[in-house]
């Protein structure tokens, strides 16, 4: 290891800190779902792989390592698992080297040595991928509670490599620990490793441990959202694991934790994550399973919001760039400047280009929906940092701002396993839409409102800038309410129900409808909202049915159900049906 430096050199051979003997042969990638990080680790007395990754072309370049090691000096084989998800051991199966008999033994948490052995596609994620997976028979089974029957006391062992090695296992509360251990021995020169059983992530996760490396797999990503709720994931059990880690950690012997995917942790800054870790999965209770179908819902989800979101973010931008230059010809530039602050509109550009063009190549080459929807939630938590929701909201419509906030909040609370909240109420439906319709044709920053404000500087300025940058979505718009006779009682989410009501008027006023008709009408226990417009041209195929899925889901979401009728004449209907308290 480099003098004066805590972290390791991927690709090198270095010392193992704390482990006398031991050198660490580390490759450190970035972060993706394709494969994991791998550790070579050679010891007087054996040669150990932790985690040969996903790629073939990995575990190959692992290999030759390897081989070179066994040159130099011939010793025992051991690759060991921190978890059996593909990403950290499928390029096992595609690897010959690895092939031959005898030439490596397969350490395993009994759990996951278990799913291996029958082929498991959903525990080993195979499924989310789909990728078939042939069964493996694991050499070696780690953490096994027939060993924790004998607490304390050596077991000795002769593997099919012809190793000979000891292993002692240590159940939870043996020691401070809250954590089920084992400690192995490959030979009389060589440190010891011990092996912790840490579920959470996977009911076969462990952490490893040699000198002041700790090897942690995927604990610390475990509550993020598309890897909590895996087939095998568990809240309890995570919690539970993190907080054995803090114990681990806080001994002192620990000074660089290795973690399954991208750069290593030193200790000091793991002790500072691990409480934002366990933060974010105590929250992560009863979350729905990230399984292949809810993948797939989600990465549709996620294509069909971008759509919307380009759409509001170009309202924005155009509408602050307008008031930008109002104030430029009222000669106040440097407030302009000021305005050019509160979107990023070249990131915005950027990433949503981004996301299209990956969305584009996912269908090309039909791609797995879990990279969809993992793409998706990277991009999502981007753009929330693009924007400054409460100062837009001051200057332009307000309404716009907190519908692209609602819309990337709820892609998330989505994407993390919850359903978004809803505020269901009882509401008279005729009344709800009048109301609506009339804050969508007033402008809602009257001319005496800005003159009375003049003896205030800040409060003339926003009142200004407000009025400049809001303009009504139907002011200039012929539209006419038909209401039923007598008032309709719905159940509803008076929100979702605004803002479906609002997307649909929007895709009117877009497509260059020069009149919007709306009928609300109530039949036994239903009430019926129809809202129609005649278009110049029909839009592409493709973009009608994404706006329309998504619309759909929008309105189940309100309480309601919808049906979209686009004629051969380029009228377009939408059908609202609310359950009617009768």
């Amino acid at each position: 290891m480099p003098a004066g430096n805590d972290q390791l050199v991927s690709l090198e051979w270095q010392p193992l800190p704390g482990a006398g003997g031991a050198t660490i042969f580390p490759l450190i990638r970035k972060i993706d779902t394709v494969s994991s990080n791998s550790y070579i680790i050679q010891t007087p007395d054996a040669i150990i792989l932790i985690d040969p990754g996903g790629l073939a072309a990995q575990a190959e370049q692992l290999m030759q390592v390897v081989t070179e090691c066994r040159a130099a000096k011939e010793r025992p084989f051991f690759i060991l698992l921190t978890h059996a998800h593909i990403d950290h051991f499928i390029a096992i199966q595609n690897t010959p080297a690895l092939a031959v008999a005898g030439a490596a033994v397969l350490m395993v948490q009994e759990e996951g040595a278990a799913c291996l052995e029958r082929g498991d596609a959903a525990m080993t994620q195979a499924a989310m991928f789909n990728t078939t997976i042939a069964p493996i028979k694991a050499g070696f089974h780690l953490v096994t509670s027939d060993r924790r029957e004998h607490p304390g006391e050596p077991v000795e062992l002769c593997f099919s490599n012809g190793a000979l090695a000891t292993v002692t296992a240590f159940p939870a509360g043996a020691t401070s620990l809250s954590l089920n251990r084992e400690t192995i021995v490959f030979g009389p020169a060589s440190p010891p490793l011990e092996v912790f059983h840490t579920p959470g992530h996977s009911r076969d996760s462990i952490c490893i441990r040699m000198g002041g490396l700790l090897f942690i797999g995927d604990l610390f990503f475990a509550a993020n959202p598309g890897i909590a709720g895996l087939v095998g994931w568990s809240q309890e059990d995570l919690v539970r694991s993190l907080d054995g880690i803090g114990v681990l950690l806080d001994k002192g012997e620990i000074s660089v934790l290795c973690p399954g995917h991208g750069r290593l942790i030193p200790v000091a800054d793991a002790k500072k994550m691990l409480p934002l870790v366990k933060r974010d999965a105590a929250t992560l209770a009863d979350i729905a399973e990230f399984n292949p179908d809810r993948a797939a819902e989600i990465a549709t989800y996620a294509e069909d919001i971008m759509e919307q979101v380009n759409q509001l973010f170009t309202v924005m931008a155009g509408r602050l760039y307008y008031v930008s230059y109002v104030l430029d010809e009222l000669e106040e530039s440097g407030t302009a400047e000021e305005l050019g602050t509160l979107i990023k509109g070249d990131d915005i550009d950027e990433l949503l280009d981004a996301f299209r063009t990956f969305s584009d190549e996912h269908h090309k080459k039909k791609g797995v929906s879990v990279h969809l929807a993992l793409k998706a939630g990277q991009v999502v938590g981007k753009l929330q940092r693009t924007f400054k929701t409460d100062e837009l909201a001051h200057i332009i419509d307000p309404g716009i701002v907190r519908r692209t906030e609602r819309l990337l909040s709820d892609y998330i609370t989505i994407f993390r396993g919850f359903t978004p909240p809803r505020e269901v109420s009882v509401v008279d439906l005729s009344s709800l839409i009048e109301a609506l319709i009339e804050g969508l044709t007033i402008p809602p920053i009257s001319c005496n409102a800005v003159f009375s404000s003049t003896d205030d500087e800040k409060a003339f300025a926003r009142v200004l800038l407000a009025s400049i940058g809001t303009r009504p979505l139907l002011e200039d718009m012929d539209v006419v309410i038909g209401n039923a006779p007598d008032a309709l009682f719905v159940t509803i989410d008076r929100e979702n129900f605004a803002d479906i009501l609002t997307y649909i008027l929007e895709d009117l006023v877009g497509k260059g409808s020069p009149a919007i008709r709306i009928a609300v009408c109530g039949s036994g226990g239903d009430a019926t909202v129809s809202i129609s417009g005649t278009t110049p041209s029909s839009s592409p195929e493709c973009e009608s049915r994404k706006t329309d899925r998504f619309l759909t889901g929008l309105c189940e979401r309100a309480g309601a159900s919808l049906a979209v009728s686009h004629g051969e004449d380029t009228r377009n209907t939408y059908m609202i049906q609310v359950n009617r308290i009768v």
